[in-house]
C-alpha cells in the first residue's frame, strides 16, 4: 500500500499513481489536509457508502460482510466502512463504483492508476497490513460479480 495528502477538497497534491508502493506520508497531517491510502499488489478496498440516500450495507449478504469485517476495517464518519482484503481470485477486478453504495478501489495495473479511500483509520496505513486477510472463495465470487469484467488474469 502507499498513502498520501489530500486537499481541503480531498484531491491528491501530488501525482499519486507514479508513487512506488510501499511509500507512506510520514509527520503529522498539516492543518486543512488529509491522508489517503491506496491498495497495492493483491489488496483492495470495499468502499461500502452511508450517505446522499445509498446504503451499501444493505447489499451485502451476511455471510460476506462478516468475512470483511473480520479483515482490516475501519468504519467512515458517514456511517459506512472501508474494508480492506486481500482478493485471491484470477479474475481482473476493476476499480470502480456501482450504484449500490459499494465501490472497489484497486491497486494500479498497467494503465489503471488505481484508487484510494481518504483514510480514517485509527493507526497508520502500513501498521495494519499484518491485519489483512485473504479473501474467501465465497467472498472472491461476490467480487468479481460486482467489479470484475469476467477475464481470468492467466488469459492475458
Amino acid at each position: 500500500m502507499k498513502s498520501f495528502l489530500l486537499n481541503s477538497d480531498y484531491k491528491p497534491i501530488i501525482q499519486w499513481g507514479k508513487l512506488p508502493k510501499n511509500v507512506y506520508f510520514q509527520g503529522a497531517i498539516p492543518g486543512g489536509m488529509h491522508l489517503a491510502c491506496s491498495p497495492s499488489d493483491n489488496i483492495v478496498i470495499v468502499d461500502i457508502d452511508k450517505k446522499l440516500g445509498k446504503n451499501g450495507f444493505e447489499h451485502i449478504p451476511l455471510h460476506i460482510f462478516k468475512e470483511l469485517e473480520s479483515s482490516f476495517y475501519y468504519n467512515t464518519k458517514s456511517g459506512g466502512a472501508h474494508c480492506f482484503i486481500k482478493y485471491t481470485g484470477n479474475k481482473i477486478l476493476k476499480n470502480m463504483s456501482t450504484e449500490k453504495g459499494i465501490d472497489l478501489r484497486i491497486a494500479a495495473k498497467g494503465t489503471n492508476c488505481g484508487g484510494y479511500v481518504r483514510w480514517q483509520g485509527n493507526i497508520r496505513p502500513e501498521e495494519c497490513l499484518h491485519l489483512i486477510k485473504e479473501s474467501s472463495k465465497d467472498l472472491n465470487v461476490w467480487l468479481e460479480n460486482l467489479f470484475s469484467n469476467k477475464i481470468n488474469q492467466n488469459e492475458l
